[in-house]
């Protein structure tokens, strides 16, 4: 969307005034504003306030002249701008509705009251008063404009195309119309069209940072990413202070590999926004990436600082811990992100891989059996939950946990092969090779491993058959 508002447009649309202004001849005394009644004079007070920004003077001077002539659709209208630069806009739109009861078929009356409508979030209104304005003027390309507008805050883009397409086609240099279009095509997924609308800005506005940015989006959905970039360069070249631009100018590098620049636009960013933590995380996720885990960790420590409840930094910086064998703290910090989401299976699942490396196998084993509860139907948590009975010699409880896994998964030669493993702890022979077999037949490599796995049996030569090794 656009970064003005409604009597807020500057120079390109003087469309809030009726007339010019004129030369002050004289400055403005409220004490004096009473004795005024000739309103060829408080007309040109009037512009002249405005002209200077003098916007309460102005509103007292429109509210004097709706006291010398109350029958004048242009004092009311004036009132209604005044009440409008004010922030005073319902009560705007009351006077912008008495200056049209006055004079019903002024486009430019009907115009800033379907723009007043709008500042208050009355879009269906707005419309109405734009479509009266249009049957009285239809080939005025701002009235198209605004009516695209308000569709557009609608979300009825569709509709929105229409009129700014009409807009443009009695108007192709009207600026704001091609950013407003490419927005609007870029929401109806038109991605190239919007590209296509918002160079057609730049070309009359090359300057426009807005625009750059905007098109640096819809090509980052492109996947065009080179050119995404370099609109991103010329938006932060127009606006060094740009954060946004060089925020995403950091997600397309990191889209594009570029591990190491995203960290200097990222960091860039931080200038402008030093305590932003999308970037601070995005910056940390970079550096993990690159298996920098220290610099990782510096930056993830900065995100949970700031917001004690960012629970993906939390089990971002436990892993980080994790990898650089800090396991304790991985513990600390992967507590917290489990404590904010309970449920999180993967926070879940580093818990336990965590709790494991500390050699805390019942606590791994808790956390296993809730990743269970959570999600029975999985069955490399089953498979991980029995490795974990295996290697704590629970080789009954191991045994059944990989008959679930192969419950759900008849096919899941490693539990056939691990299971073979606790059957053989307990000396149950039959039962060790028929899970071997078993085993062989959805993965024959596991010829090698059962050599390794199984020494003794491999030595008698009735196994070895049976078994085709």
């Amino acid at each position: 969307m656009n970064d003005y508002g409604f009597f807020d447009e500057g120079p390109d649309n003087p469309r809030e005034s009726k007339g010019e202004g004129k030369k002050n001849t004289f400055q403005f005394n409220e004490n004096h504003l009473s004795t005024l009644y000739d309103t060829d004079v408080l007309d040109e007070l009037f512009f002249n306030l405005l002209d200077q920004g003098e916007i309460k003077n102005a509103l007292k001077v429109a509210e004097h002249l709706i006291q010398v002539a109350p029958f004048s659709s242009d004092s009311w209208f004036k009132r209604g701008v005044s009440l409008n630069n004010n922030g005073y806009y319902e009560e705007s739109i009351k006077s912008f509705e008495k200056a049209i009861a006055l004079n019903p078929t002024d486009t430019e009356i009907l115009l800033n009251l379907g723009m007043a409508y709008e500042n208050v979030g009355y879009s269906s209104k707005a419309i109405e008063a734009l479509n009266q304005a249009i049957s009285l003027s239809p080939e005025d390309d701002e009235l198209y404009f605004s009516k695209a507008l308000s569709l557009q805050h609608l979300e009825k883009y569709t509709e929105a195309k229409i009129q700014f397409d009409r807009c443009l086609k009695l108007n192709p240099n009207h600026r704001e119309a091609w950013y407003e279009l490419g927005y609007t095509l870029d929401m109806l997924g038109l991605l190239n069209e919007s590209v296509s609308a918002y160079e057609r800005h730049i070309d009359i506005d090359p300057y426009s940072s807005n625009t750059w940015y905007n098109r640096g989006i819809v090509l980052s959905k492109l996947k065009r990413f080179n050119d995404a970039v370099y609109s991103y360069d010329m938006a932060v070249a127009i606006r060094d202070e740009f954060s946004s631009a060089w925020y995403n100018r950091g997600n397309v590098l990191v889209s594009m590999g570029h591990l190491r620049e995203a960290i200097e636009s990222y960091v860039k960013t931080l200038e402008f926004e030093p305590e932003d933590l999308d970037t601070l995380f995005n910056i940390a996720s970079a550096y993990e990436e690159l298996e920098e885990f220290q610099s990782a960790i510096t930056y993830y420590e900065q995100v949970v600082s700031l917001d004690q409840g960012f629970a993906d930094a939390w089990y971002s910086l436990a892993c980080s811990y994790d990898m650089i064998n800090s396991h304790a703290l991985a513990l600390g910090a992967i507590q917290q992100a489990v404590t904010l989401v309970p449920e999180n299976l993967d926070y879940l699942q580093a818990k336990a891989d965590i709790e494991y490396n500390l050699g805390y196998f019942y606590e791994s084993i808790v956390t296993y059996n809730k990743i269970i509860e959570i999600n029975p139907l999985s069955p490399q948590a089953w498979f991980d939950l029995a490795s974990l009975f295996l290697e704590t010699n629970h080789y009954q409880r191991a045994i059944e946990a990989f008959l679930k896994v192969i419950e759900l998964n008849p096919k899941h030669a490693d539990a056939y092969f691990e299971m073979a493993v606790g059957y053989h702890a307990q000396g149950k022979t039959n039962e060790t090779l028929r899970c071997l077999k078993q085993s062989l037949e959805y993965d024959v490599e596991k010829k090698t491993l059962i050599k390794e796995a199984f020494p003794d049996l491999v030595l008698d030569p009735k196994v070895v058959k049976k078994l085709g090794i």
